[in-house]
């Protein structure tokens, strides 16, 4: 079983679940919505360096674009938590 990242409308990051498919991804974590996220729009398979963190139990955040607030420079960190921040009225 792989680990699949969901990505909502109203959400910055992505929900991660455990799933045989695609379509396995999009079904479970639709059980994890909450008010607020808006429709799923991609449901995307881990990446290595994504699955060898959700192993390790850290929170993965990962954009809909591919990148990640986790990995890069510090002009970079600070975007996300701008990012983030725009978003802060879903959560």
């Amino acid at each position: 079983m792989a680990w699949y990242l969901v990505f909502w409308r109203n959400r910055s990051t992505a929900t991660v679940v455990p799933a045989a498919s695609a379509s396995q991804a999009h079904s479970r974590a639709q059980r994890k919505q909450k008010k607020g996220y808006g429709a799923i729009v991609a449901a995307r398979r881990a990446n290595p360096e994504d699955s060898k963190l959700i192993r390790r139990g850290v929170w993965v955040r990962r954009r809909r674009d591919g990148c990640s607030p986790q990995f890069g420079s510090a002009r970079s960190k600070a975007r996300a938590r701008l990012q983030r921040s725009s978003y802060r009225h879903w959560l």
